[in-house]
Order: structure tokens, then C-alpha cells, then sequence
């Protein structure tokens, strides 16, 4: 198991424990959010020639001014004992995950020819969600090359209902005659 995943899943047991995972998934992208703005403050929590005292009298700091919760600023602590800091962002990936995988949620990527309307979002979701089990979060991206019908990326599960799949297997077809 990969550092970042050992983590991940510890926060995504206090998260639940404390019944408070989407909070706590909000907490963390807010914090990255600060490190993302400020070189100054990466560095700072990066760097080995900083006490850890001092690393964590900031992070005390911030999380108080953030209005987050006493078990980020815990879980930053730790992280920062252990000198993971670099690793946070793919601890914050993995920790999504985590997350949506304890909570039956699934991450759908859905790729159209064109903008769809809220309705026509919501089948699609309702959908997945009836053919899954599991509840969707979709994100959605436009590509006018696919002529029409959509592209859903689920993991690693692509179902291809574009017009220009369709195309591309006809064209095969035709050729293996």
C-alpha cells in the first residue's frame, strides 16, 4: 500500500467516525487550496530545516482562521511529523476516493457533442445510477467531434455510444467484408 493510500484511508476513518466526510473533504481542498496560492507557505511546510513546532503553530494558525475542524488540523500534524507534506496533494486524491468508494459513490466522466440541459444530465445520471447501484457524480466535458450521443468514463470502464463510434465499428464492418 502506497503511503498517500495509508493516509487516505485513516482520514476517511475519522471522517466517518465523525460523520462528517464531505466537510472533511472540503477542509482538505481548502487547506491545499492556501498551500496552491502561497510558495511561501509550501516551502515553509516542505522544509526540513523548520521545526516542527513551528510548522505546527501555522497550521494551528490557518485552520483556526479557516474555520476547519480540530481533525484536520490533527491529520495535518501527523502529516507533518511524518514529512509527508509533499505528498498531500495525491493524499487528497486518494482520500477522495476513498471516500466515494466507502460512500457507493461512483465518478462518471461524460463527454457530449454538445451542451445538455439539466434534464437531460439528470437521466443520464439516473441512468448510471440504476445500471451501477451506486450513486453518480458526473463532471462533463464537451467534444463536437463526437457527431452526437455520449462518451461515459466510469474508472476504467469506457461505454462508447457516440455517433462516431458507431461510425468507426460500421466502417470495420464494411471493411472485413
Amino acid at each position: 500500500m502506497t503511503p498517500e493510500r495509508s493516509y487516505a484511508e485513516a482520514l476517511a476513518d475519522v471522517a466517518l467516525a465523525e460523520k462528517r466526510p464531505e466537510q472533511m473533504r472540503r477542509e482538505l481542498e481548502d487547506f491545499l487550496g492556501l498551500m496552491a496560492e502561497s510558495a511561501d507557505l509550501r516551502n515553509f511546510l516542505a522544509s526540513p530545516a523548520v521545526a516542527n513546532s513551528s510548522k505546527q503553530a501555522v497550521i494551528a494558525k490557518l485552520v483556526e482562521r479557516m474555520g476547519a475542524s480540530r481533525a484536520l488540523r490533527n491529520f495535518l500534524f501527523l502529516v507533518v511529523d511524518h514529512r509527508r507534506v509533499g505528498l498531500l496533494g495525491a493524499i487528497a486524491v486518494a482520500f477522495g476516493q476513498e471516500l466515494n468508494a466507502r460512500l457507493g459513490i461512483l465518478e462518471a466522466r461524460i463527454t457530449t457533442a454538445r451542451e445538455l440541459d439539466a434534464e437531460e444530465k439528470r437521466a443520464i445520471e439516473d441512468e448510471l445510477a440504476r445500471q451501477t447501484g451506486k450513486r453518480i457524480e458526473a463532471s462533463y466535458r464537451i467534444e463536437k467531434g463526437l457527431g452526437g450521443g455520449a462518451v461515459v468514463r466510469i474508472g476504467s470502464t469506457v461505454y462508447d455510444g457516440s455517433v462516431r463510434a458507431s461510425l468507426e465499428q460500421l466502417r470495420a464492418r464494411m471493411a472485413a467484408v
